[in-house]
């Protein structure tokens, strides 16, 4: 009788065991679905997978949300946080309030206030050096984020800018040629310099300033700048549309600019889009979406 005792006690300890695994891997699989694609986690909790956004554009860093979530409620005192690609930990970073003295190094999500709306978490990056003083590289950039936004058609390319050329005509009128490429099938909108005028233009940027970084001196344009009247106004008349896939160049003259010595400097320029301004319900327009985010670029120049 003990032996057959033994044989169902063993047997029952066998099935506690089965369904105890057989759960136990049904929970991991739910938390793998959890962390496929991209995803953000913050002390152990995942915050956003990707059943909780409609896309990632890659050129600004924007996760547009679903109507599910919200950047204030879920995202605004996050603080730390780590995203993930098909479950593996590319980077990790803190949401920065902008009411803080210091700014953190790295990946970022700024908060109190938030650039953008509700519907929006924007991943900033605060460059950083090595111990040889070399910048590090971007991990936003990851290849591996990419594979993880495509497998689930969340991934935009959105827009790109370089300058091509930065011309003087004298030693205070320089003119500065951009290249904006739209890397997406689709259209966008953007901000036209010719349609705004310069002066409303640098309202949303700082444009073209250039760099000695050996002195660490930096002249700048001297425009006078036009606001946007109410400050978070913005008008469809400002912008024009570039085709999916197409390339146009772009030419801002700036005849105040600060006199530069001859020598060799980086050009900068901030190719801006808009951001706070426009709510979810505005992004789709009849032909094409408004792309929002800011761009920046640099080049090596020789002024003589």
């Amino acid at each position: 009788m003990k032996t057959i005792a033994a044989n169902y006690t063993s047997i029952f300890f066998l099935l506690v065991l089965f369904f105890a695994l057989g759960c136990n891997k049904d929970e991991i699989h739910s938390n793998k679905d959890l962390t496929d694609g991209f995803s953000i986690t913050s002390h152990g909790e995942v915050i956003l997978n990707h059943n909780d956004f409609e896309y990632y554009d890659y050129s600004a860093h924007l996760i547009y949300l679903k109507d599910s979530k919200s950047f204030v409620e879920d995202f605004e005192d996050l603080g730390e946080f780590k995203v993930h690609a098909n479950g593996e930990e590319i980077y990790s970073g803190e949401t920065w309030p902008g009411y803080s003295s210091s700014i953190p190094l790295g990946p970022m999500i700024g908060t109190h206030p938030s650039f953008y709306g509700d519907n929006i978490v924007s991943i900033g990056f605060m460059p950083y050096l090595d111990s040889l003083g070399n910048f590090l590289p971007d991990p936003r950039e990851d290849e591996r984020i990419v594979e993880a936004l495509k497998g689930y058609d969340q991934f935009h390319a959105g827009l790109s800018c370089e300058i091509t050329s930065v011309e003087y005509v004298s030693s205070t009128n320089v003119t500065v040629k951009l290249l904006l490429k739209n890397n997406d099938d689709f259209n966008y909108y953007y901000i036209d310099p010719e349609k705004t005028g310069i002066g409303l233009f640098h309202y949303f940027t700082n444009g073209l300033y250039i760099r000695n970084f050996s002195s660490y001196e930096m002249y700048e344009h001297e425009i006078e700048i036009v606001s946007a009247d109410p400050y978070n106004s913005w008008d469809l008349d400002w912008m024009s549309v570039i085709n999916g896939n197409q390339s146009k160049e772009i030419t801002i003259t700036y005849n105040n600019f600060e006199e530069v010595p001859p020598g060799q400097y980086k050009a900068t320029f901030e190719f801006p889009g808009l951001s706070f301004q426009v709510d979810k319900d505005d992004i789709i327009q009849d032909n094409g979406q408004i792309w929002l985010g800011s761009l920046r670029m640099q080049k090596d120049i020789i002024v003589d």
